[in-house]
C-alpha cells in the first residue's frame, strides 16, 4: 500500500490525462474506430506513463523542487528510487508491447521515441532538460509523439496535418515560459534551463514567437484556439 501511494504521488493525478487526451486528438484527426488495443494505450498513456515521465522528473530535480514553492517536495530513500525506477522499466515494456501488438511501424516508432525522450528529458547522461533549447524541444516533441501515437490508427504519422506541428511549437513556447516562471530556483539550483542559459527575455521572446507562428501558420478554425493563442503572444511579449 505504501508503494502505491508512492507511485500515485509521484505520477501526479492531475497529470494522467494529458497524454491520453493528446493520444485521443491524434485518434480523432485520423478519421479511427476504438479497438482494444487502442484503448489499452489510451490506459497505458494515463497513470502508468506517468510514473515514466513525472516520476523520473522528481527522482533527479530534488535540489531544485526543494527549493521552489510552487512544487511539492518529495525526498525519496534508496528503495523509493529503485522501486520508480523498476516500475518505469516495466511501464515502458508494457508500452511496448502495446505497440508491438498492432504491427504498425508508425505507431512502433512513436512509442520508442516517446519513452526514450520522456525518460532522458530528466535522467542523466542526456538530461534534455538541462541541454536548451532541447529542453523545451523536446515538450513540443512529446506532444507530437502522443499525438502521433492515436493518429498511427488511421493514418500514417507523415500525413499529420501541418497545423500539428504548429501546435507542437506552441508547447515548446508553453515550456519556456514556465522555465522564465522557475528562473530563480533553477538558477539557484545549477540547472541549466532556457531561461537561465539565455536569460528570462530571450526565452520570453521565444514563448511569444512560437505561439505567432501557431496563430499566422497553423489555419485553425476555431476562433477560441486563435484567441488563446493571441493572449498567449501578447502575454509573453
Amino acid at each position: 500500500m505504501q508503494s502505491l501511494i508512492l507511485l500515485l504521488k509521484v505520477s501526479r493525478p492531475l497529470g494522467w490525462v494529458v497524454a491520453p487526451l493528446v493520444f485521443v486528438i491524434g485518434f480523432y484527426y485520423s478519421n479511427s474506430y476504438l479497438t482494444l488495443l487502442s484503448i489499452v494505450q489510451i490506459i497505458l498513456l494515463s497513470f502508468p506513463f506517468s510514473i515514466i515521465l513525472y516520476g523520473i522528473n522528481d527522482l533527479y530535480d530534488y535540489d531544485s523542487d526543494r527549493l521552489n514553492p510552487r512544487k511539492k517536495i518529495l525526498n525519496f530513500n534508496e528503495e523509493e528510487r529503485v522501486l520508480i525506477k523498476r516500475v518505469s522499466i516495466l511501464v515502458s515494456i508494457l508500452l511496448l508491447l502495446s505497440s508491438i501488438a498492432t504491427l504498425n511501424l508508425s505507431n512502433i516508432l512513436s512509442m520508442l521515441l516517446l519513452i526514450a525522450v520522456s525518460y532522458y528529458y530528466s535522467a542523466p547522461p542526456i538530461r534534455l532538460k538541462e541541454r536548451p533549447p532541447l529542453d523545451s524541444i523536446s515538450n513540443g516533441i512529446l506532444f507530437f509523439l502522443a499525438f502521433s501515437l492515436g493518429y498511427s490508427f488511421g493514418n500514417q504519422i507523415w500525413d499529420i496535418p501541418l497545423k500539428i506541428y504548429f501546435v507542437a511549437i506552441g508547447v515548446m513556447g508553453i515550456h519556456s515560459f514556465g522555465a522564465v516562471m522557475d528562473y530563480s530556483v533553477d538558477q539557484a539550483a545549477g540547472h541549466r534551463t532556457i531561461a537561465v542559459v539565455f536569460g528570462k527575455r530571450a526565452a520570453s521572446m521565444f514563448s511569444c514567437l512560437a505561439f505567432l507562428s501557431a496563430l499566422l501558420f497553423a489555419n485553425i478554425e476555431r476562433p477560441y484556439i486563435n484567441y488563446y493563442f493571441a493572449f498567449c503572444s501578447t502575454l509573453f511579449l
